[in-house]
């Protein structure tokens, strides 16, 4: 039995959408151990092959939202751009039909992403060791270290907000925006090889266990703002920094972090070289599409003209003009000079005509002004 219905499985073969690939294209309930994996390399296929053309436009489109905001908020505004240095895992455990497959994506371009609420998670979690750690690398325990969790020391709660006991007394007056990878993303598959049983007995048959995850080598870009009104942004702004980068490439984010999974690095000298050269090759690709996009224009113009060419446009207005006899008919030709189409022609009319020997032409009242 198909674990979805045919109608719905024949649509999905025509779906470059890789999300609904994932979240409603199951494999067969009763199928053999490669039907999970099938079904994800399915998955990769669609998102490598079909979606990442699409997520290309909606790359820029972040990165447009972003610079928005940062016009907004101005200095209270900041931006950290890191490489994905091992594969991303992000929301594994989600709800679906797959077992631990899930990965954090824009639910409707199916763009791979970082919330700003994982952000603000592991930076919390950063702060607070960053509170409790001893000279010596130890950390405090028990009640030394519940102590200092409620207020790390003071920046960290006016970053992350009130963490009382009694209840959150008051929110943080950082905003985080998320993580967004500048280009798309690679998808790839990985495992995980379970050595025993459920019952804790050595397995005789390795069976891995696939899932998805987010491929290195791409750059990423993290934002986050302060609050209208709050104090001492540029302190605030200082102490997130530093707090995303040293453990986002030091502790990672997402799932299996200390295997090694989601972790970032800076970006050194070569990237910012290739950071560089990819920007000039984009101003030359935009600036080309601008001009092919004038071309196109021009020319979708001329054709839905009345005057397609020089020679037309001479002989059916430029010829009357130049005997009095003919400018009843030039009149009628100034009438189709006043279209939309024509607009071209009509500035050329008023050019051609502006010397002295067009002078009774031009005190004509029904000459175009």
């Amino acid at each position: 039995m198909l674990a979805v219905t045919k109608p719905v499985e024949a649509a999905l073969r025509k779906c470059d959408a890789w999300q609904l690939r994932l979240d409603k294209f199951s494999f067969q309930r009763e199928g053999d151990a490669d039907a999970k994996t099938d079904s994800l390399k399915q998955v990769c296929e669609c998102y490598n092959q079909h979606s990442t053309p699409h997520l290309t436009g909606v790359c820029r489109s972040r990165q447009r939202l972003l610079a928005v905001l940062q016009r907004q908020h101005g200095s209270r505004f900041a931006m950290i751009e890191l490489i994905l240095e091992s594969k991303l895992l992000l929301h594994l455990g989600r709800a679906s039909v797959l077992e631990n497959v899930g990965l954090c994506a824009d639910r409707t371009t199916g763009l791979p992403l970082i919330p700003g609420t994982a952000l603000k998670g592991v930076l919390s979690t950063w702060a607070c060791w960053e509170a409790n750690q001893r000279p010596d690398g130890s950390f405090n325990e028990g009640n030394a270290f519940v102590q200092e969790r409620k207020g790390y020391g003071g920046l960290a709660q006016r970053v992350f907000g009130d963490d009382s006991t009694d209840g959150s007394k008051g929110s943080g007056d950082v905003i985080f925006v998320g993580g967004f990878p500048v280009t798309p993303p690679k998808l790839g598959l990985d495992i995980v090889n379970p050595h025993y049983e459920t019952d804790g007995a050595v397995k005789k048959n390795l069976t891995p266990n696939v899932f998805l995850c987010v491929e290195p080598g791409t750059k990423w870009r993290f934002a986050f703002f302060v609050r209208p009104g709050a104090e001492d942004a540029a302190k605030l702004l200082k102490a997130t920094s530093d707090w995303l980068a040293q453990s986002l490439t030091q502790l990672g984010i997402g799932a299996k972090t200390a295997a090694g999974y989601g972790r970032f690095r800076l970006l050194n000298p070569g990237d910012i070289a290739t950071q560089a050269q990819e920007a000039d090759r984009a101003r030359v690709a935009e600036s080309d599409a601008v001009a092919r996009a004038k071309q196109q224009a021009a020319a979708k113009a001329t054709l839905q003209s009345d005057y397609p060419n020089e020679a037309t446009y001479k002989n059916a207005v430029l010829r009357l003009a130049d005997s009095p006899g003919e400018w009843v008919g030039l009149q009628k030709e100034i009438e189709k000079l006043k279209k939309t189409e024509n607009v071209v022609w009509l500035a050329r009319f008023k050019k051609d005509t502006a010397d002295h020997s067009y002078r009774k032409l031009r005190e004509q009242p029904w000459y175009p002004k």
